[in-house]
């Protein structure tokens, strides 16, 4: 007697709404999913210089401070080397200039929003000098002290006159503080490093 096999059909599978259910978990991802966006150093830069006109900003010795990153990653302030830790209380001391020694930036009587009038160093510069071989993370590391600096200068400040800390400090009150501590860093390179040969 012979033996008659039967084929088994294997339904296939339904496909159609595989690339639906595709391009569905693709939006729901994109939508859901949080890109963190690196941030640099925040720094304003200056105005173009106007071609047509020559002329040289000149700065008194005793408004700025001279801070260096070598390509070792050594840091010297005023040709002296200096820790991260000693370099913020330098600039605190430069910047503040508490009792207008005549070798530290000069003070200028400014009205300031909400502070009234108030005695200011806005003539002083932090002078920055890095090398092109040092390392990122020694740049980095040193202008982070300089900013915890004037944070720390602003914060005092804060305490002092609107009785909180900088961190809880309303727009208005953080454009008074910076008035009265602004910001003022300008990067250069060593001479002899970069340009023409």
């Amino acid at each position: 007697m012979i033996k008659k096999r039967f084929r088994h059909i294997v339904p296939s599978l339904n496909t159609t709404s595989t690339a639906d259910i595709s391009f569905m978990l693709l939006i729901f991802f994109l939508v859901t999913t949080s890109i963190d966006n690196e941030k640099g150093v925040a720094r304003r830069l200056p105005p173009p210089p106007d071609v047509t006109e020559h002329s040289v900003l000149t700065v008194k010795e005793r408004n700025v401070l001279r801070v260096a990153v070598s390509a070792d990653g050594n840091i010297t302030c005023e040709d002296s080397a200096i820790s991260l830790r000693q370099l913020q209380q330098r600039v605190e001391t430069f910047v503040d200039n508490r009792n207008n020694d005549v070798t530290l930036p000069e003070k200028h009587v400014r009205e300031v929003p909400l502070l009234g009038k108030c005695v200011v160093s806005d003539a002083h510069v932090i002078s920055l000098e890095v090398s092109r071989e040092a390392d990122y993370n020694s740049y980095f590391h040193v202008q982070e002290t300089i900013v915890a600096a004037y944070s720390a200068l602003r914060d005092r400040l804060s305490r002092r006159k609107f009785g909180h800390p900088y961190a809880e400090c309303t727009t208005e009150e953080r454009e008074a503080l910076a008035k009265c501590y602004p910001q003022r860093i300008s990067e250069t390179e060593p001479d002899g490093e970069g340009g023409e040969p």
